[in-house]
């Protein structure tokens, strides 16, 4: 049984990283991510969801071993049948984990030629793409 969400495409939009030069004072990597979630009005079924994923020392005082960013827009389908007051939620938390898989792969890629070794992001619970409702 597939998911109703459907990722069609998918684009890299902006990649920056830095290899840091290390000591014994070095930290380890702090992740953070922003996703943005656009429904085309003239496209029922079609979503845009980008994802900015950062990666930096832990506190301003540490060097960490790399230092970036990565920018992911990616098209989705949500099948027609779909309910409608569930389908936000649906692009949210199943497109945010999709889109920073996609970045896990290129974030890994990346480092595997990078002086200090391969990273790999950590493990998110997809809920926490969905945005807290005031």
């Amino acid at each position: 049984m597939h998911s109703p969400l459907q990722l069609k495409d998918h684009k890299i939009l902006r990649i920056h990283f830095d290899t840091r030069q290390i000591d014994d004072q070095s930290s380890e990597l702090v992740f953070n991510h922003a996703m943005e979630v656009f429904h085309p009005e003239n496209q029922d079924h079609t979503w845009l969801v980008r994802l900015d994923v950062q990666f930096k020392a832990t506190s301003e005082s540490t060097v960490a071993p790399y230092l970036g960013e990565i920018a992911v827009v990616g098209t989705f389908t949500l099948d027609h049948d779909f309910p409608e007051e569930k389908s936000k939620d649906m692009v949210y938390m199943n497109g945010g984990a999709i889109l920073y898989g996609v970045v896990r792969e290129i974030l890994c890629n990346i480092t595997s030629r990078g002086i200090h070794g391969p990273i790999m992001l950590p493990t998110l619970d997809a809920r926490s793409f969905i945005p807290v409702s005031d």
